[in-house]
């Protein structure tokens, strides 16, 4: 069976990441999920955004351990309709 060995920063040295006030040396994931705006809004799925953001901070508390899940920050960002494209079409 493999050892996983965790690293005790996630993209920020330890010495550049504060929580109250204090440096920690704590993991702390952020993670940004950028989407079109209508995803968001699904008529079939009305807590589209809290799914999505408990779904994604389970992910990362099952890969990176449960002691980050209360330091995991996770950001939905939407795209206005019209303002994106799919092979060089506005989609």
């Amino acid at each position: 069976m493999a050892t996983i060995r965790r690293r005790r920063s996630v993209g920020i040295p330890p010495h550049r990441r504060g929580t109250g006030g204090a440096v920690t040396g704590q993991a702390a994931p952020n993670i940004t999920l950028s989407l079109r705006e209508a995803a968001y809004r699904h008529p079939q799925v009305p807590d589209a955004p809290a799914r999505l953001i408990a779904a994604i901070t389970d992910a990362v508390a099952a890969v990176l351990g449960e002691e980050v899940r209360d330091q995991t920050t996770v950001g939905l960002l939407s795209v206005p309709e019209g303002r994106s494209g799919v092979g060089g079409q506005v989609a």
